[in-house]
């Protein structure tokens, strides 16, 4: 049976959400994180992680690349494009597709975005030790932002210009027709989320091509369509389908959720995208919280 990575988006956001995670790797139903790089609470959180981490149950780290909110790593007078005169990150996903597009200004905005991700793969690699030993660097980005190209093209420059070994960077592609065939779950499906699949699939599309100049599997991810509506009843009775045809198309598969809930009390200025608030807070996460705790998908 091929190995699933069982993972958990968001360490590190807040120092509630990265209770519920690590109460996910020690209860042995996590093997895989993200570390978000550029929050105020990086040091409480890592700290945390080392004092409350079993031994044995330490997961495969990935770096969580931030540019949706909180303030930079680097030095913001290099990040016009980026962020503002604070150093608060002030652009969305919108942003980036259109700079991805304006040829007058995507080389400068690249080389931008350059600056941040070696700032925040280089403050993660140092804190969490994750080249020790003859480890490979991991990454993926909160809210996916690294499968618009301008970002996939910049975190690869990154990587050959610093020479990182690299063992994995996610790439968001979902097997869509694995949950269009459980008819009754349709009507509780999200259509925002349809949509993001189809954006994430057509980029990936480009992206799997950029990840095989660095010699790194092809995969698919499952979280993007059921977020929100991860509970254990439809990851139970879809994921058979999904390792189905991952083995079919041998790649890795990776099961995504998002465990982590905020605190009201946590979210504080660095949090500037109130729709992004809300999920932080919602009551989704605590499903996905539950679904993860009581699923064993790491043995499937």
């Amino acid at each position: 049976m091929m190995k699933i990575d069982v993972h958990a988006d968001d360490y590190g956001l807040t120092m509630n959400t990265s209770v519920d995670i690590m109460n996910g790797i020690n209860a042995g139903k996590l093997n895989s994180i993200s570390i978000m790089p550029n929050t105020t609470c990086f040091e409480k959180t890592r700290e945390y992680f080392y004092t409350n981490i079993h031994e044995h149950k330490k997961p495969a780290i990935s770096v969580h690349l931030n540019f949706m909110e909180g303030y930079c790593v680097a030095d913001k007078s290099k990040l016009s494009y980026l962020v503002d005169e604070e150093g608060l990150f002030n652009i969305s996903w919108g942003k980036l597709v259109k700079y991805n597009y304006d040829f007058r200004i995507r080389k400068t905005v690249k080389e931008q975005l350059k600056i941040e991700i070696a700032a925040q793969l280089e403050k993660t690699i140092q804190g969490y030790h994750l080249l020790d030993n003859g480890k490979k660097l991991r990454i993926d980005s909160h809210q996916h932002t690294h499968m618009i190209p301008i970002v996939m093209e910049a975190v690869i420059e990154v990587i050959k210009e610093n020479d990182y070994p690299i063992e994995y960077i996610r790439i968001s592609k979902e097997p869509w027709m694995v949950y269009l065939k459980k008819i009754k779950f349709l009507p509780s499906y999200r259509v925002i989320n349809m949509v993001k699949v189809i954006i994430l699939n057509w980029y990936a599309i480009k992206d799997v091509k950029l990840i095989k100049e660095l010699n790194l599997f092809d995969m698919y991810l499952s979280g993007v369509f059921l977020s929100g509506r991860m509970d254990e009843i439809r990851v139970r009775e879809l994921l058979p389908g999904l390792i189905k045809v991952a083995e079919n198309k041998k790649v890795q598969l990776e099961v995504l959720f998002h465990p982590g809930s905020a605190l009201v009390e946590e979210v504080g200025e660095e949090f500037n995208h109130p729709d992004a608030n809300k999920f932080y807070l919602a009551p989704d996460r605590k499903v996905e919280y539950e679904a993860m705790m009581k699923m064993n998908c790491i043995e499937q």
